[in-house]
């Protein structure tokens, strides 16, 4: 069966028209790796937050777990005190820091950095020398 030849289809096409096929190749390659280029330069972090060792996060987490345990135990001893009853609240909310506290730290330990997107949005910090003038 022979193929309709309708001017669609790339029987008629002229091979002038398609031009130099090295030469388009090479221009898509070099678009392709200025986009690439624009792109991770674009999904990199800002220097403030990528000088984070680990120990400040370390740091940290154990802030916010301490934090949690400090808040519950003091709630709990200020009803302690209020009711005469002291071991009992004292107990409860210790223990509902321990676990807000650890609520908290694994919040903290998933928390992932902005995207540039988001890092684009945010208002950029103002420099006290530009103040002082």
């Amino acid at each position: 069966m022979a193929r309709p030849t309708s001017g669609k289809g790339k029987d008629n096409e002229d091979p002038a028209k398609l031009g130099d096929i090295s030469a388009r190749l090479s221009d898509l390659t070099s678009r392709i790796a200025a986009e690439k280029s624009t792109k991770t330069q674009a999904e990199k972090a800002p220097a403030s937050y990528q000088g984070a060792s680990d120990y400040s996060k370390g740091y940290r987490l154990v802030s916010e777990f301490v934090a949690g345990i400090l808040v519950g135990a003091a709630i709990g001893y200020g009803l302690d005190r209020l009711f005469n009853t002291l071991p009992l609240f004292l107990i409860i909310f210790l223990l509902a820091g321990f676990g807000a506290g650890m609520v908290n730290m694994s919040r903290a330990a998933n928390r992932t950095p902005p995207t540039p997107e988001e890092l684009a949005k945010m208002p950029k910090p103002a420099d006290d020398e530009d103040e002082d003038k």
